[in-house]
C-alpha cells in the first residue's frame, strides 16, 4: 500500500469544523493551523455559515470544486459512512475516520461496520480508523488530530493503537528537549491501515530514525511477520505490547496448548523478526531516548565510573544479569588515572570508584584517560549529590567529553531537587541521560540484541522461507495430507502419523487380553512401558495410567489387571499399550495453531515436569537450522544435548528434523490444533517418539 499521498497530502478538508472551542472539529482544525501546515485547508460543515478560524466554511466538499488530497471526517458514524459516496464521486480516496460507533459497540454499530466495508471495497479508499485521533507529519505540519498540544518535530516515527497513550507521549515530549515525532499515526480500529502498513511507509521516510509501536493486537499475522523482518534490518522497532494476560482462556488438553499462551505468541514473533519489545513504559521511553539521540552501545562491554558504592554495586548487579559484563581496565589505562588523581586513593577495578568527594575535574581525568581504552561498548557515569559534588560542572564536563567519544556516554544523575536543569542540559546535547537506572540495563541488553542479529549483517534471511534440508515434495513428507473431517486422533492414530511423515518413533502394541501380552513381549523383548489405552484420558500419568521399568511377565500380568481388568466394561478404557523402554532424557516437541500468527513450534523439557518447570522455548514456523540452534539455546536442555557427564552429544540436525516436519504436517493439515510429542526420547545414540497427541479443531475433550 502506497501511504506517501496519504500522509503528505497537498491539501486537507475537514468535515464536521466547529466554532466550539471544546468539540473536536474544533480542536483538528486549530491543530492543523497551529501545526503550520502550508497546503490549502477547507472547512466543512452544512449547517454553519461564515468563517472559523479565519478560514470560510463550505456547506459540502463540492462546493470547494478544488482538488482535495485528504478528508478528515470529524462527525458520527451514521452520518460518515454516507459522506463516502461523495467523497468517491470527487474522486478523493484518502480519509481521517474519527467516529467510533462501529464493531466495537454492538449490533448497531456492526450494521455500520458493514456498511463500511461494502463501501470501502467499493470505492477502494484508503481510511485511518475508525476510532482514532488521526496523524501527524511534523515535517509538512499535518496535524489532523485532537491532541491537546501542537507535536515536537524530532525522528521518533510513533504507531499507536491508543489515542490517549500517543496523547502522553506527546505531553512527554513537550516537556523534553530534542525529543519529538517524524510522525504520529493513531490506527484507531484499522479497517484499512494497519500497523504493517506503517511500518512500510515509515521504514522509507529518511527523518524517522526509530520506529516506537504501541499494540494491544496485530490485524494480519503473516503481513505484520514479513514487513517486520524487512523494517527491522534497517531501522530499529520498539513495541510496548498490552494484554500480556488473557482471563478466561479455554483449558488445555495438551502440553503444548497449555504452555503457549497468546503473550509467549507475540513475544515469539517480536524476538524472531527483530523487534524490541519494551516491558514496561519506562523501558519503552528508555529506549526511544537512546535510538532518538543514536547513543546507541557499541558493544555489550560497559564501563562504570561513580561516585557512590552502593548505587554502583546495585548498578552493577543489572548489567552483569542482562549480560553487559565490565570491561577490564587496562593496566596502561590505570596508571594514566593514578597519575592524573595526584596521590588522590580511588577504587581503579570496574566500576571505578571516585569516592564521595570527587570533583568535577576527576570525573574530566578518568573518562578522558578512557579515551585510550579498547573493546568498551558504553561509559556509565553515575552521580548522587554529596556534600561538595559539583553538578553542575559535572555535567558540562561530560557533555564536552561526549563530542570526544563516538561510544555512548550515559550519565545517571541521582537525585531531584539538586539535579534541577541538568535532565534539560544533557538533552538539549542529545545526550542520553536518566534520573536512575531502573531500564537502563534491559534497554542495553535488547539494543545489543537487535543490533547483534539485525542490524549488523546478523539478520537471519531464512526466516522467511521455508524449513532448509526439508524437502516438502518428497513422499514421507506428503502422506499425512487429509482432505475433509479429520478424527480426533488417539494415541496409536498419532502415533501412526508422526511414522508416516517420517519422526522416528517406538513401536506401540495394543494388549486387549494376557495372551496378547505374551505374544507382544516376543517381539519387545524386556524392559517394557505400559500405557492406559483411552481415547478420553489425556494426562495418562495423573490417573496411574504409565508404568515404567516392566522386567517380567509377571510383573506385567500385574499391571495389566490393575490398569484394565477393573475396568474392562468403561468405554473409557480399550486397553494397554506396550513400549519398548529406551534410555535417554525427554523432550518436548510440540505445535500449536494461532490464529493471528500461524504455526507455533514448541521445544522444552518433556516428562511430567512439562508443566511444573516450563523450560520451554516457541519459535513461528517456519525457521532455519541456526534459528533453531538460538531457540535450543534458550532451555536448560542446550548443556544436555551438548553432551552431559559422559554422555555424548545430541545431533541438533535430527532434532531439527523432526521440528520441521511437525510445522510441515500442521501446514498440510489445516484443521490440525495441537500436536504434542512429550516425550521425544533422545540420547546419543537414539531420538524417538514414545507418546503423541494429536488434537483437532473439531475435538472436544473430555472434561
Amino acid at each position: 500500500m502506497d501511504l506517501q499521498k496519504f500522509f503528505n497530502p497537498s491539501s486537507i478538508a475537514v468535515v464536521g469544523v466547529s466554532h466550539e472551542k471544546h468539540k473536536v472539529g474544533y480542536l483538528a482544525a486549530k491543530n492543523l493551523i497551529d501545526q503550520g501546515y502550508k497546503g490549502e485547508i477547507y472547512f466543512v460543515n452544512n449547517k454553519f455559515k461564515g468563517e472559523i478560524l479565519g478560514k470560510k466554511v463550505y456547506s459540502s466538499l463540492k462546493e470547494i470544486d478544488k482538488p482535495i488530497g485528504l478528508v478528515v471526517l470529524a462527525v458520527p458514524a451514521a452520518i460518515a459512512v454516507y459522506l463516502f459516496d461523495e467523497v468517491h464521486d470527487l474522486g478523493i480516496k484518502n480519509i481521517v475516520l474519527y467516529a467510533a460507533g462501529f464493531k466495537e459497540t454492538g449490533k448497531e454499530g456492526q450494521v455500520l461496520e458493514k456498511l463500511l466495508d461494502e463501501k470501502i471495497k467499493k470505492y477502494n479508499l484508503n481510511i485511518l480508523g475508525p476510532n482514532c485521533i488521526g496523524y501527524v507529519n511534523t515535517t509538512k505540519g499535518v496535524n489532523v488530530t485532537f491532541l491537546k498540544d501542537v507535536c515536537p518535530a524530532g525522528n521518533i516515527g510513533f504507531i499507536s493503537q491508543s489515542g490517549a497513550l500517543g496523547s502522553m507521549l506527546n505531553d512527554y515530549f513537550n516537556a523534553h528537549e530534542n525529543l519529538g515525532f517524524s510522525y504520529f499515526i493513531s490506527l484507531g480500529n484499522k479497517t484499512v491501515i494497519d500497523e504493517a502498513d506503517a511500518l512500510e511507509f515509515l521504514v522509507r521516510d529518511e527523518k524517522t530514525k526509530v520506529i516506537a509501536v504501541y499494540l494491544e493486537d496485530v490485524k494480519d499475522g503473516e503481513k505484520f511477520k514479513r514487513v517486520s523482518a524487512e523494517v527491522s534490518g534497517r531501522k530499529p522497532i520498539v513495541v510496548l505490547k498490552a494484554g500480556s494476560t488473557k482471563e478466561g482462556s479455554k483449558a488445555a488438553v495438551s502440553h503444548t496448548g497449555g504452555m503457549v499462551g497468546d503473550d509467549q505468541v507475540y513475544g515469539t514473533v517480536f524476538k524472531q523478526y527483530g523487534v524490541i519489545r519494551a516491558a514496561q513504559l519506562g523501558e519503552f521511553l528508555t529506549l526511544l531516548k537512546v535510538f532518538s539521540f543514536q547513543r546507541e552501545p557499541v558493544n555489550r562491554s560497559v564501563l562504570v565510573l561513580s561516585n557512590a558504592g552502593g548505587a554502583g554495586v546495585m548498578l552493577t548487579d543489572g548489567l552483569i544479569r542482562e549480560r553487559l559484563p565490565l570491561v577490564t581496565v587496562s593496566p596502561e589505562v590505570k596508571e594514566m588515572i593514578v597519575k592524573s588523581m595526584k596521590g588522590k586513593k580511588i577504587t581503579l577495578h570496574n566500576p571505578i570508584d571516585l569516592l564521595g568527594d570527587a570533583s568535577a575535574f576527576d570525573y574530566e581525568k578518568v573518562i578522558g584517560a578512557m579515551l585510550e581504552e579498547k573493546n568498551i561498548g558504553a561509559i556509565i557515569v553515575l552521580l548522587t549529590p554529596q556534600a561538595n559534588t559539583e553538578i553542575a560542572k559535572t555535567a558540562e564536563i561530560i557533555v564536552e567529553m561526549q563530542k570526544k567519544f563516538a561510544l555512548p556516554v550515559y550519565p545517571i544523575f541521582m537525585g531531584k531537587k539538586s539535579m534541577a536543569g541538568v535532565g534539560r542540559l544533557f538533552e538539549k546535547n542529545k545526550i542520553a541521560g536518566f534520573a536512575n537506572f531502573d531500564h537502563l540495563p534491559k534497554a542495553l541488553a535488547k539494543i545489543n540484541w537487535w543490533r547483534e542479529n539485525f542490524r549488523e549483517g546478523g539478520r537471519m534471511d531464512n526466516i522467511l522461507l521455508k524449513l532448509d534440508s526439508f524437502d516438502a515434495d518428497r513422499p514421507e513428507n506428503k502422506r499425512a495430507r487429509h482432505d475433509g473431517p479429520l478424527r480426533h486422533y488417539n494415541l496409536s492414530n498419532s502415533m501412526e502419523t508422526l511414522a508416516s511423515i517420517g519422526i522416528p518413533t517406538i513401536p506401540l502394541y495394543l494388549a486387549k487380553s494376557v495372551d496378547d501380552l505374551r505374544t507382544i513381549v516376543k517381539k519387545t523383548g524386556f524392559p517394557v512401558v505400559a500405557k492406559i489405552a483411552s481415547d478420553k484420558i489425556t494426562h495418562k500419568t495423573d490417573v496411574g495410567g504409565v508404568v515404567t521399568g516392566i522386567k517380567t511377565m509377571d510383573e506385567m500380568e500385574i499391571i495389566f489387571k490393575k490398569i484394565v481388568g477393573a475396568r474392562r466394561a468403561s468405554p473409557v478404557h480399550q486397553g494397554m499399550y506396550i513400549q519398548s523402554q529406551i534410555n535417554g532424557f525427554e523432550m518436548l516437541v510440540g505445535a500449536k495453531r494461532d490464529p493471528v500468527f500461524g504455526i507455533v513450534l514448541v521445544i522444552g523439557l518433556g516428562g511430567i515436569y512439562t508443566e511444573l518447570l516450563k523450560d520451554i522455548a516457541y519459535r513461528i514456523y517456519p525457521f532455519g537450522f541456526e534459528e533453531f540452534r538460538k531457540m535450543i539455546k534458550e532451555t536448560k536442555q542446550y548443556k544436555l544435548i551438548g553432551g552431559f557427564r559422559g554422555s555424548g552429544p545430541i545431533d541438533e540436525k535430527r532434532l531439527y528434523h523432526i521440528t520441521a516436519k511437525l510445522g510441515q504436517l500442521m501446514e498440510n493439515n489445516p484443521q490440525i490444533r495441537e500436536v504434542d510429542i512429550n516425550p521425544l526420547m533422545v540420547s546419543d545414540k537414539i531420538i524417538s517418539a514414545v507418546d503423541c497427541r494429536i488434537i483437532t479443531e473439531n475435538h472436544i475433550p473430555n472434561k
